[in-house]
């Protein structure tokens, strides 16, 4: 299984107990939907080689993840595994991702460009938008006559016909 099919969910901050546990603080980016399906999780070791591991329970304790794997009983089998990467093959959307905008750039007409603030004004999310070269920040709605595209994966929205904005 390639690495680009598995979704960065966290890394595992601290044991939990004596019995193996593991806490694993979600990236700020994951929102959970249901976790009572997961069975398998997966942990990047330091040469980035993915290591499955078969989940025996997982509970959310505030806003960690508690996790007891099946191959490991005592708290001295998982301390190996502190500050390590943890991954999960998203097939049954037990996670989401929240994609926070402030940390999207912008294009329009060449010129380029940063999101400083968004906003939701009950009809539509808004973005601040901060242009190379421009002094002064203006909101723009993400309506299709403001946006040409955004792509979630580079984080870059396109815009359009924004004169009357600024």
């Amino acid at each position: 299984m390639e690495n680009k099919n598995l979704l960065s969910i966290g890394k595992i901050v601290n044991t939990f107990g004596i019995k193996g546990a593991v806490k694993i603080a979600l990236e700020k980016s994951i929102e959970v939907n249901d976790i009572n399906g997961i069975k398998l999780l997966f942990i990047e070791n330091t040469n980035n080689v993915i290591i499955p591991k078969q989940v025996e329970s997982i509970s959310m304790q505030k806003s960690h993840l508690v996790v007891y794997f099946k191959e490991h009983n005592h708290i001295n089998e998982v301390e190996i595994f502190k500050g390590k990467k943890v991954k999960y093959l998203n097939d049954n959307d037990a996670f989401s991702i929240f994609y926070d905008l402030t940390y999207y750039s912008v294009v329009y007409n060449k010129q380029n460009g940063k999101v400083i603030e968004t906003m939701f004004n009950g009809n539509h999310d808004l973005v601040k938008v901060l242009l190379e070269n421009e002094e002064k920040a203006f909101w723009v709605p993400l309506v299709d006559v403001y946006t040409n595209n955004i792509d979630d994966e580079s984080r870059i929205i396109t815009l359009k016909n924004i004169e009357g904005l600024k």
